[in-house]
């Protein structure tokens, strides 16, 4: 978004990005073609080295071939252009009086985004690019209509909206959640404590059962421990951020955090995916509290500014 006249919405990758994909691509369909000579012998390697060629090829194909869309809305008309690389640009104009209804879809794939459905009078349908700002799809779609003379379309549920007196991380912590903690709780421990007990009782305690045991115990404390971590839900209200999380006694722990108790916000990888981001607040006792996972660098970061606006942080 430029101005109050101007609204821009574009999708694609840049050059970089391409040329990125490409030499990734090319990289691996390097890799794969030696390994082409033992396909006529059935052999593993030469299937691994063919699926790994046509996954190259379809890289190679996305860098080439893949799409940039700007939509330029201004008063009274929308500019599309679309470009394919090596291609020329196409444009079209579409008038304000075209448009027969416009309308908002929230889709949710690897991140949660906001696009405008337009249809004109000729029975066409327009897909738009995403909204730039997660945080901002209530005033930035008001201002697309009011730059079409179009009424505002109907909101859909976006629990990171600026205009929400609370934006929303996570999932609340209810009763079915907590009754199913402590079950998987009670499970794990019977299921590592009754076999231990066993081999105690019977003399038959020996080094590969304490093993065993000892890795059952670690992947039962990895597992809670990601739930733990997982399961915070944040309430960020203007000048407070109320958070809640599973405790490891099967308890919902809270407590509320105001601008002057933090030292600093960050953006952390999310350990899971590339992709995957969290929040993390430091707050000035030294201790660190981490939003749930967020989906996005651009979406993380349109979340964090507004978390920073709202606790009044510079």
């Amino acid at each position: 978004m430029t101005n109050q006249n101007e609204v821009r919405l574009r999708k694609g990758t840049t050059l970089n990005e391409r040329l990125v994909l490409a030499g990734i691509a090319v990289i691996l369909c390097l890799i794969a073609l030696p390994g082409l000579a033992h396909l006529a012998n059935d052999q593993w390697l030469g299937i691994a080295a063919l699926f790994a060629l046509l996954f190259g090829g379809l890289l190679l194909a996305a860098a080439l071939f893949d799409r940039n869309v700007v939509w330029i809305i201004t008063p009274g008309e929308i500019l599309i252009g679309e470009q394919r690389p090596f291609g020329k640009l196409h444009r079209r104009l579409i008038r304000d009086d075209e448009i027969s209804r416009m309308r908002l879809r929230k889709s949710l794939g690897k991140s949660v985004e906001f696009t405008l459905v337009i249809e004109t009078q000729s029975e066409d349908t327009l897909t738009s690019p995403p909204l730039p700002d997660i945080t901002q799809v209530q005033k930035t779609t008001a201002q697309i209509a009011r730059l079409l003379q179009l009424p505002a379309p109907e909101l859909a549920e976006n629990p990171f909206d600026a205009a929400n007196a609370a934006i929303r991380l996570g999932r609340p912590i209810g009763p079915k959640r907590l009754r199913a903690y402590r079950a998987l709780i009670v499970l794990l421990a019977c299921s590592l404590s009754l076999p231990f007990i066993y081999a105690l009782w019977s003399g038959k305690l020996s080094a590969l059962g304490i093993a065993v045991w000892s890795l059952g115990a670690i992947m039962a404390f990895v597992l809670i421990r990601y739930l733990y971590r997982t399961s915070a839900f944040w309430i960020v209200h203007d000048g407070a951020l109320r958070f809640e999380r599973l405790s490891l006694k099967g308890t919902t722990d809270t407590d509320t955090v105001r601008g002057d108790d933090v030292a600093r916000i960050d953006i952390e990888s999310g350990g899971r995916r590339g992709s995957h981001y969290v929040i993390a607040i430091r707050l000035r006792t030294g201790k660190k509290i981490r939003s749930p996972v967020l989906v996005g660098k651009d979406q993380t970061r349109a979340v964090q500014a507004e978390i920073i606006r709202r606790l009044e942080l510079n």
